[in-house]
């Protein structure tokens, strides 16, 4: 080995040694005894590379920010629109964030003492954006650098405290786009393609999971609307309601991709014609291709007040109400539940082992709680009922609902609580389209799935019409479909007539912790087994979307 290597050999153990204990200790309570004793050097050859603490600070600084830009310059983000690469830059250098969040900003400060640099960096990325025709070419590179530079570094230093880079990012972001409108020379964009995704839900997801990050065209850029950051397992909605699962084992982060735009708030309305999406606080939205997931709400089939007095496990804000008020209900109360498919059945189990006081009553419209099984699978779930001491009121017929009580078949039972269960419908902006639908209110689609009279318009998950009763596995493996035929458009292919059936693996249920009960094929499984497989299969699928 040289000694030119062995040295460059020396100076990048420091730097490990420091970094290491920057990230176990912080930064100002790291001495340079400690990094010496870590590195295995003197502390003479440590002054030998670094003259103070703070200039390894600034060597890995500089490092970071020499690398961002072959990040940049890959070929999937060439040729993005100016504020994806500069999100994706920004991604670059704050990509520990959330793990060390008081080190990253230390970091920072570092990069910008490296002005010349960074303002290398901003001038080839205004350049870049002029040389595809995105800004004006009477744009000043030199000014316009300045302005982006001292927005980014405002941006950065005022949301420092933010709880995680994405919100770092968009809060940084917002004020950056609000100033790159006055120079973008094409506003819409309009030799970009736009793919625009309503609902993070697990049709919508899975479709991001396939196209981010490799399978994304370089002309088309995607835009997710949701109501909340971070996609929801709402499978798992009844043991949040039942407080045995906390609010955060339920999220999965979205996929983080700069080709990502994510908008936040609730649609308004859906503009077929136009090709246009409003959202509640007034903002619209164009596209090109559009993907509808918006899921579902409790339908209430008429019955007087039991939109006005029952709780809901339909969205996470929702869930998260019933959480509190099932939590608050007294000693010994009494807790109604309407409806006995499987999002009944699995909270009123999981509510018996979080409350046992409780008086848990289960009100089931048919001869014998989930029906719609086989038998065998039926009578045991009915039996773990009985055994746990759960009230099943088989051939109910709720007929009204008021505060503190309902009503089956007119006879008055008076409850603490009520949670309604029994039955869904999409939700209103989708109910609104005037598109065909079936007797459920969810919409006719081609086989391909896009609608009879717009192949840019693709319906996913419980709004679709399917042969299948709505579940997480069938938003899945319609998404994946959809995918499919997404890249056959883009590549202006000829569509297949006809996909394969979507195969759906079963159904798994939950009885409380121990016990369960399953549907695979024409196998029916009971007791421990479906339990731990349904545990597995959760965990499988957050550890597959990187949670």
């Amino acid at each position: 080995m040289t000694e030119r290597a062995k040295k460059e050999q020396t100076k990048k153990r420091i730097e490990t040694a420091a970094l290491a204990l920057f990230q176990e200790k912080g930064y100002s309570r790291t001495t340079v005894q400690e990094i010496t004793n870590a590195a295995k050097v003197a502390k003479g050859t440590f002054f030998n590379y670094f003259p103070t603490k703070d200039s390894i600070m600034q060597s890995l600084a500089t490092e970071r920010l020499q690398s961002v830009i072959p990040y940049v310059r890959q070929p999937h983000l060439r040729n993005r629109p100016l504020s994806v690469r500069l999100r994706s830059y920004l991604q670059y250098i704050l990509d520990d964030y959330d793990q060390y969040p008081a080190l990253t900003i230390e970091m920072w400060n570092h990069v910008l003492k490296e002005e010349s640099l960074l303002f290398s960096h901003w001038e080839e990325l205004l350049q870049s954006a002029k040389a595809q025709g995105e800004i004006a070419l009477s744009v000043p590179i030199d000014t316009w650098s300045h302005i982006i530079h001292s927005l980014i570094s405002h941006g950065i230093h005022t949301f420092a405290t933010e709880p995680s880079k994405k919100r770092l990012l968009a809060n940084v972001m917002t004020l950056v786009e609000a100033s790159l409108d006055a120079i973008i020379e094409k506003r819409s964009h309009s030799f970009m393609k736009k793919l625009l995704i309503l609902g993070g839900g697990y049709g919508g997801m899975r479709i991001l999971q396939r196209l981010l990050p490799n399978e994304l065209p370089e002309d088309v850029e995607v835009t997710l609307v949701d109501r909340l950051p971070y996609h929801c397992l709402k499978t798992e909605y009844y043991a949040l309601a039942a407080g045995t699962a906390a609010d955060h084992h339920l999220r999965v982060e979205f996929p983080e991709d700069p080709r990502l735009n994510v908008k936040y708030g609730t649609i308004t309305n859906i503009d077929l014609a136009g090709k246009t999406v409003e959202l509640d606080h007034e903002e619209e939205l164009s596209y090109d291709t559009l993907v509808i997931g918006l899921g579902c709400e409790d339908k209430y089939h008429n019955v007087p007040g039991a939109k006005e007095y029952t709780h809901s496990i339909q969205t996470m804000g929702a869930t998260r109400k019933t959480y509190e008020t099932l939590n608050n209900v007294r000693p010994n109360g009494v807790v109604s539940i309407v409806g006995a498919g499987l999002s009944g059945v699995e909270l009123a189990s999981e509510l018996r082992e979080s409350r046992p006081d409780l008086t848990i009553k289960l009100f089931d419209r048919g001869e014998i709680i989930l029906s719609m099984f086989p038998r065998k699978l039926s009578t045991y779930v009915q039996n773990w009922f009985i055994d746990h001491g759960v009230d099943v009121i088989n051939k109910s017929n709720i007929t009204k609902v008021e505060e503190g009580a309902l009503y089956n078949h007119d006879e008055r039972i008076a409850c603490d609580a009520i949670i309604w269960t029994a039955g869904v419908q999409p939700v209103e902006v989708v109910r609104n389209l005037d598109v065909e639908k079936d007797s459920q209110g969810r919409i006719k689609l081609t086989p391909q799935h896009f609608l009879p009279t717009d192949e840019n318009v693709f319906v996913v998950g419980d709004c679709a019409s399917l042969p299948h009763a709505p579940s997480a596995q069938l938003a899945e493996g319609q998404a994946e479909q959809i995918v499919t035929i997404l890249k056959k458009q883009w590549k202006g292919e000829p569509l297949p007539e006809e996909l394969p059936k979507i195969k759906l693996k079963g159904v798994l249920g939950s009885l409380g912790k121990k016990h369960g009960f399953g549907l695979m094929g024409e196998r029916t499984l009971l007791g421990r087994v479906p339990r731990v497989l349904k545990s597995g299969v959760l965990w499988m699928y957050k550890y597959h979307s990187g949670s």
